[in-house]
């Protein structure tokens, strides 16, 4: 087969340089939405853990129990 006609057969130089700028581009969107997406959850984590900290009682339960007594009745 000539090199002519295994030209023709492969894609050219051009076509794998579209593809890849193609998938460069695409490979850098995805790791800046990765990026946004890790600090949205860095946020809801923080605020998570301060809203179930905000409704953790402080009430000192030691204190505030009471003998009741033996409850099993015979």
């Amino acid at each position: 087969m000539s090199p002519e006609a295994l030209d023709a057969c492969f894609p050219s130089a051009r076509y794998f340089q579209v593809h890849f700028e193609y998938l460069h581009e695409t490979i850098s969107e995805l790791k800046q939405q990765v990026t946004q997406a890790n600090q949205q959850i860095a946020e809801l984590q923080q605020q998570l853990q301060a809203h179930s900290l905000g409704e953790m009682p402080t009430v000192n339960y030691a204190a505030d129990t009471k003998s009741t007594g033996n409850l099993r009745q015979s």
